[in-house]
């Protein structure tokens, strides 16, 4: 008697992304051969990944019974009128004095400037397209190299597909004082998002760089799949802040992982408001001795968004030191999901790691779930991680009241404290403001 081998029911359908869509959304780009080979090979294995299902540990809170990939691919073109910015566009990319900004709208890169100073020291901040056309020595090397076409099937579909986005690339020694920033802007009309940033910092340079991501409200779903590499030399200091506020039509999958060199340190801060749906894949690679990786996160849920974020800090190098620090605040019916693990690899040894993650429920109905992890295969290390999920106490409210303050005011005092050690690391006061507005509103 033979035994039927059930295969796992995936939790999205493909849908058909031919060999011809793909070679024509790469004319329409006008892109070089050797790019349209890459997305050939990516396209190829997309093919061949299955899609993600409820057996996959990191898939098996997620709901996406509403999500209908099957239905989007096929629409997928690069093609089509020019997009404008958005009316307030200048709330996202001016406001301070920055060597660096760029506007995406809709995969186009709208608005640009760079220092010319900064060009004369040899640093590239440009986008995606551009770097494609004219640094091939530098995307050759780098796209795709730290998050890698076999990753996943989302990295897959992201290399099939990506458009714009940034590159940035700051040669050995030079520092960057001001922060660079960019803006990402989906229309309301849009309906796919395949935005890649690219850091790339040799041995010995700085550098600061500020993005946020929005869209516009607007009618069906909307696909974001993009994806973050970070490539850190000996010695470099980054500091990055990756803030998205989508619509509530957007489904988000990200995909990001950074290479910390020798003596290197990554500071890298997080922060998620919008969307319907959220999947954030990030991980810190310690692959030089004496590397820091500092990582933090910040996110808000209400209604009935959800929020998923997997962590890693793979230590593979000996003498490292990560910490992480994540806080969440959910009401309504929101779900947030945390899944944090620590790997020590074999040589790793003399680690020193830590993962917090704190979750704030201000509603009955919510539900935030603390995953923490350790796998430790070193024997001389530091590896500690702490989980909480509670609600707000009595005392400090009725602290606040008796001072004369509002309930509702003294509920959003109460969350901006809670949520102020990590948004206190961003380094940029307006960025921060915005983030208080926005978190302020959905206690509102």
């Amino acid at each position: 008697m033979s035994i039927a081998v059930m295969k796992p029911t995936p939790l999205v359908k493909s849908g058909d992304l031919t060999r011809e869509t793909v070679e024509n959304y790469s004319a329409a780009l006008g892109e070089p051969t050797w790019m349209r080979e890459r997305r050939l090979e990516a396209w190829r294995l997309f093919r061949e990944t299955p899609a993600p299902n409820r057996h996959d540990e990191i898939w098996r809170r997620v709901d996406l019974s509403q999500f209908r990939l099957e239905q989007m691919l096929p629409t997928v073109r690069a093609d089509g009128p020019l997009p404008t910015p958005p009316q307030n566009w200048a709330a996202l990319t001016t406001g301070v004095t920055t060597p660096g900004w760029m506007l995406h709208v809709d995969g186009v890169a709208i608005q640009h400037h760079t220092d010319p100073a900064l060009a004369e020291q040899g640093v590239l901040f440009a986008d995606l397209g551009t770097a494609i056309q004219y640094r091939q020595d530098l995307l050759s090397q780098h796209l795709m190299s730290a998050v890698k076409l076999t990753d996943s099937y989302f990295a897959a579909m992201h290399a099939t597909l990506m458009r714009g986005g940034v590159v940035l690339y700051v040669p050995k020694g030079v520092q960057i004082e001001q922060p660079l920033r960019t803006a990402t802007w989906l229309s309301a009309g849009q309906r796919f998002g395949f935005s890649h940033t690219l850091v790339v910092l040799e041995e010995g340079a700085k550098a600061t760089l500020i993005e946020e991501f929005a869209s516009a409200a607007g009618e069906g779903v909307v696909l974001n799949n993009s994806v973050v590499e970070i490539v850190l030399g000996k010695g470099a200091q980054l500091d990055y802040v990756n803030i998205q506020d989508y619509a509530r039509n957007v489904y988000n999958f990200s995909t990001e992982r950074a290479r910390v060199g020798e003596e290197a340190t990554l500071h890298w801060v997080v922060g998620g408001i919008g969307g319907k749906f959220n999947k954030n894949l990030i991980e810190s690679d310690m692959v030089g001795p004496h590397g820091v990786a500092l990582m933090s996160g910040v996110y808000f849920a209400d209604t009935r968004q959800q929020f998923h974020y997997d962590t890693q800090q793979n230590h593979i190098a000996p003498h490292c030191r990560s910490d992480l620090l994540y806080k969440s605040a959910l009401r309504d019916d929101a779900r947030t999901v945390w899944r944090g693990n620590i790997r020590v690899f074999r040589d790793a040894q003399k680690t020193d790691a830590y993962q917090a993650n704190r979750n704030l429920q201000l509603s009955e109905h919510s539900r935030a779930d603390s995953i923490p992890g350790l796998e430790i295969e070193a024997d001389d290390v530091r590896c500690t991680h702490g989980a909480t999920v509670g609600k707000i106490e009595i005392e400090p409210m009725f602290y606040l009241a008796s001072r004369g303050i509002p309930e509702d005011e003294a509920r959003r005092l109460i969350v901006e404290g809670f949520f102020a050690p990590v948004i206190e690391r961003i380094p940029l006061e307006e960025t921060r403001e915005r983030l208080l507005e926005e978190i302020g509103r959905k206690i509102a």
